[in-house]
């Protein structure tokens, strides 16, 4: 059984916070959010917990004392390019996997159950769905007739009819390592208004797709454990959600 390598990705700027505290330092419970998300993630015992990180890195740093290998994302170029920067850090013998660091609501035994997912599938990664009528910019994960998935659909790119697609891609992965390190360099760059373009790690599915893999999914009902901070407002709307967990 392959070790297994938690990437949380944190490097975002978190403009919309409007703080000049890195995004994952603001403070939820009592605590940094980010501290929940690493809670978490150490949950399922990983090997290895590498956190890529951007703007405010050195505050981020200073505030985390668990063992953790930091790696800079110094060019913001989307979620697959996030998760390049892991790679100089982690070989081929890891199953990878990769959660979002504003995303602080997650249950570890969601991940678990992710992993195992994961293990009883025959893809090379397993994703996390989540549905809900309110997609909170989440990208749309297309089906086919029979009920495989076949493609994620970034929400800016959703034709009016994909909108209305109620299954979401929370960004949450499980990956066979090997196979993630030799596909990230095939993903397409999505150029948008000029600026350097990105990288969505969502094109993966697409990739595994057309090698004739059916991808493994686990499906939550629970929305408010993918919630992602984005906002102050945001913010609030997780500290009750925390609040009422921790009174059930």
């Amino acid at each position: 059984m392959h070790e297994l390598a938690v990437v949380i990705l944190a490097a975002g700027q978190g403009e919309r916070m409007r703080s000049n505290l890195p995004k994952v330092l603001h403070p939820l419970g009592g605590q940094p959010m980010i501290k929940h998300v690493l809670d978490t993630a150490s949950a399922v015992n990983p090997s290895r917990l590498v956190m890529v990180v951007g703007q405010g890195a050195e505050q981020v740093q200073a505030a985390l004392d668990e063992n953790i290998t930091f790696v800079e994302q110094a060019q913001r170029m989307g979620t697959g390019h996030a998760v390049m920067q892991a790679q100089a850090v982690l070989d081929d013998s890891y199953n990878v996997l990769v959660l979002y660091g504003d995303m602080p609501l997650l249950r570890p035994s969601t991940l678990q159950a992710l992993r195992e997912c994961y293990r009883k599938g025959n893809s090379p990664l397993a994703m996390l769905i989540v549905t809900d009528d309110d997609s909170r910019g989440f990208g749309r994960v297309i089906f086919d007739t029979a009920g495989r998935v076949q493609a994620i659909v970034e929400e800016a790119e959703c034709t009016s009819d994909q909108l209305a697609i109620r299954e979401l891609n929370a960004g949450v992965y499980c990956f066979e390592g090997q196979w993630l390190w030799s596909h990230l360099p095939q993903l397409p760059l999505h150029a948008d208004k000029g600026d350097a373009g990105e990288y969505f790690l969502t094109d993966l599915v697409e990739i595994a797709v057309a090698q004739g893999f059916e991808i493994s999914y686990l499906i939550s009902e629970d929305s408010s454990e993918t919630l992602g901070i984005n906002t102050p407002e945001h913010l609030a709307e997780a500290a009750a959600m925390l609040g009422r967990r921790q009174d059930t």
